[in-house]
């Protein structure tokens, strides 16, 4: 009881208490505004006085008019201002009392104790009720001259018109609880709204870290991997005896990792890009296993513009070459991109050796391919897909379906 009548008298308090929604999410973030406050009805806001006086002042008056226009009607003729003597006392009691009225019901609809919360509405309504009465009563006595008593006050209860007096009382105490209720569900329905949007922004913010962080590390995999077959392709002319093929090739990885660098950190970049990117990586390539090797693109000009995760189609042709070339076979390779319905396909395939029917059913996880998956699947979401598939009589495709 000392805690809730701290919360009448002392409106510094009434901050405290907010509907808080799940997580640790401050109300700056975003530099949002504040949550609605549904607990209070002040909650710190002084101005809000103003229009709570009001509204209970204006309830006087229209009370006080009512009843001054019974009695001229009957021929009494006791004036406005003698009624506003007694009503506006028992109104400035129901002004105070209303935050302290108002917790108690929010307590009760929406509290963790709901027994306490009836029981301290009930408390509360009586104290109202109580306090509106002794309002009432000294502004009678001030009225009329009258020196306050106890005495007086009993007196003023058990008249006849002390019993009608309890009963307006009564039917104000459910007016205003009614109109409690509908300020409660008008706050608490915002602050569901706030709490559903926050939650919402909060979640995407999470996805949306989590998810570049998968795409950097996923992307991180397999970078080192392209890296090491460029500097062994190099490594292995040098150990031939091939200085100018040698040359060649490292101003072709010196070009690769300018386009790298040039390109940031992006996670995306557009279909130009990377084809620009696999024609150097296929020079290099050529320099590597010589006639042994041939390829083929074909990417038609209005599709260049489409945007792909950086590097998805470089390790499609690494796992060919790896895969597919035999000595002293021969291995050609055709990169083919086009539209198919509402999708965008890319279709990596070689005549080699041919991939073994679980490999093409089940990537293995940590797999360069299997990284290309995960990254497709960040990118374009569930739309998108890698497919891999045995060729007849000998060789593989690999198959790229992204949603346009």
């Amino acid at each position: 009881m000392a805690r809730t009548a701290t919360t009448l008298f002392d409106p510094g308090v009434l901050v405290t208490e907010t509907l808080r929604p799940a997580g640790n999410i401050t109300d700056a973030e975003g530099g949002q505004p504040p949550a609605p406050v549904a607990g209070r009805l002040i909650a710190g806001e002084y101005w809000r006085w103003m229009p709570l006086s009001g509204a209970w002042m204006t309830l006087a008056f229209l009370i006080t008019f009512g009843i001054y226009v019974s009695n001229t009607g009957q021929g009494l003729n006791l004036g406005l201002a003698r009624g506003l003597y007694a009503t506006i006392p028992h109104f400035a009691a129901w002004t105070l009392v209303s935050p302290a009225l108002y917790r108690a019901l929010y307590q009760v609809i929406a509290g963790p104790r709901r027994g306490i919360a009836v029981g301290m509405l009930v408390a509360w309504a009586a104290i109202a009720i109580g306090s509106s009465t002794v309002f009432c009563y000294l502004g009678v006595a001030l009225r009329d001259g009258n020196m306050p008593s106890a005495a007086g006050l009993m007196g003023f209860v058990v008249t006849p018109f002390g019993s009608a007096y309890q009963s307006m009382n009564f039917s104000i105490l459910l007016l205003a609880l009614a109109a409690f209720g509908i300020v409660l569900g008008i706050r608490l329905r915002a602050r569901a709204q706030w709490d559903a949007a926050r939650l919402e922004l909060h979640g995407a913010r999470l996805e949306a870290q989590l998810t570049e962080a998968r795409l950097q590390a996923l992307q991180a995999q397999i970078n080192p991997h392209f890296l090491l077959n460029s500097l062994n392709a190099i490594a292995n002319l040098v150990l031939k005896g091939e200085r100018e093929r040698a040359f060649d090739a490292l101003g072709g990885l010196g070009e690769l990792l300018q386009t790298a660098l040039r390109n940031g950190k992006a996670a995306d970049i557009s279909l130009g890009d990377e084809v620009d990117f696999l024609e150097r990586y296929l020079k290099l390539c050529e320099l590597r296993f010589g006639p042994r090797f041939q390829h083929r693109m074909s990417v038609p000009e209005s599709l260049r513009g489409q945007r792909v995760p950086a590097l998805i189609i470089q390790p499609l042709i690494e796992n060919s070459i790896r895969h597919g070339i035999q000595a002293p076979n021969r291995l050609t390779v055709d990169i083919r991109v086009y539209e198919l319905g509402s999708s965008i396909v890319i279709d990596v395939e070689d005549d080699g050796c041919g991939i073994a029917p679980e490999r093409a059913t089940a990537l293995p996880a940590g797999h360069g391919l299997a990284n290309v998956s995960e990254r497709l699947r960040l990118f374009f979401g569930d739309g998108a897909a890698l497919q891999l598939e045995r060729r007849e009589p000998r060789g593989t495709r690999a198959r790229i379906v992204c949603p346009n």
